[in-house]
């Protein structure tokens, strides 16, 4: 049965209309989309579209940082950017809020999140906040980084200067003070053994009266690079206690173990020649803490045994 004229009509006008709206919405889409990839692409920064799935744009100061020639190839080894994200104190990786951190970061709106990136032009690291905004289109966001290396580097510069002494470079008694309890906290914990040894220059006074000052700021200098590369990197805390006084906490040593360490000590600056006095010997005090130490009772045993080091003769060691 043929169709009425006017419903045939009417359909034909809802089909016409439909196809035209589908058209105006497919341009607008496509219009959206030049947009944000001109978007992206202009961008200084590292700047990226993506979904929780799979890596969809980069502009070209990503894939330069990243050492990628386009985005195919750095979809090729990568599905998300977080797989850059290395691991840092301070700093968000690919693990902190699982697979929907772009989800989770987009939520974030009351402070910066901070990542730290290697770069492929200088290979070197360096530090980022990251801002994640969700896209009208479902299931996209847009992942923009501002780069605060220099200012991390500042900050590590201001902390570094207040944690190390300003002439040696090695750490000052603020610091010591400050990372001493947490090692007895360990060593309470974990039953580890710790030891300080306790150590000055013999006669440092007549180094300065001979020589001067400034002579006698580069023995101190000297001495502790000398010291300090005999030291375990990751197990010796040591530190300028003050003037011509320096202490070394030893992690995971006994008495036995630290005399051996302050003998070695002890000759490796018997035998160095220093530039302008050549020779210059150091007395040692050496203690194990005891479960019922507290700060004052170590502190006091090492210093008794440095004392008697130095009313013995000077360049020995001396264990209590």
């Amino acid at each position: 049965m043929p169709l009425n004229e006017p419903i045939y009509l009417y359909l034909s006008i809802l089909l016409l209309t439909a196809i035209i709206i589908f058209l105006v919405v497919n341009f607008c889409l496509q219009q959206y989309r030049n947009n944000l990839n001109s978007f992206i692409q202009v961008n200084t920064n590292i700047t990226i579209l993506s979904s929780n799935n799979e890596i969809i744009t980069i502009n070209r100061a990503g894939l330069d940082f990243f050492g990628f020639k386009s985005l195919e190839k750095l979809k090729q080894e990568h599905r998300s950017i977080s797989d850059f994200f290395i691991e840092r104190e301070g700093c968000i990786n690919k693990y902190t809020h699982g697979k929907n951190w772009l989800t989770a970061l987009s939520k974030i709106t009351n402070k910066s999140s901070k990542v730290k990136m290697h770069s492929e032009v200088d290979n070197m690291p360096q530090f980022f906040y990251i801002k994640v905004s969700k896209m009208k289109h479902k299931g996209e966001y847009l992942i923009s980084f501002n780069n605060i290396s220099e200012l991390e580097r500042e900050k590590e510069e201001i902390k570094s200067k207040a944690d190390h002494d300003a002439l040696t470079k090695i750490y000052n008694r603020v610091k010591f003070d400050a990372v001493f309890p947490m090692v007895v906290d360990k060593a309470l914990l974990h039953d580890e053994p710790f030891t300080l040894i306790l150590f000055d220059i013999d006669h440092f006074k007549s180094v300065n009266d001979t020589h001067g000052h400034n002579v006698g700021d580069k023995v101190l200098v000297e001495l502790a690079r000398l010291v300090n590369m005999s030291l375990r990197e990751k197990n010796d805390i040591f530190a300028r206690w003050g003037g011509e006084e320096f202490v070394v906490l030893s992690r995971f040593t006994t008495n036995e173990e630290a005399e051996l360490i302050a003998n070695q000590l002890r000759k490796d600056i018997e035998s160095y020649h220093f530039e302008v006095v050549q020779k210059v010997t150091c007395s040692f005090g050496v203690t194990q803490f005891q479960a019922n130490d507290s700060k004052n009772d170590i502190f006091q045993r090492v210093d008794e045994a440095l004392y008697e080091a130095k009313d013995n003769g000077r360049n020995q060691v001396i264990v209590k």
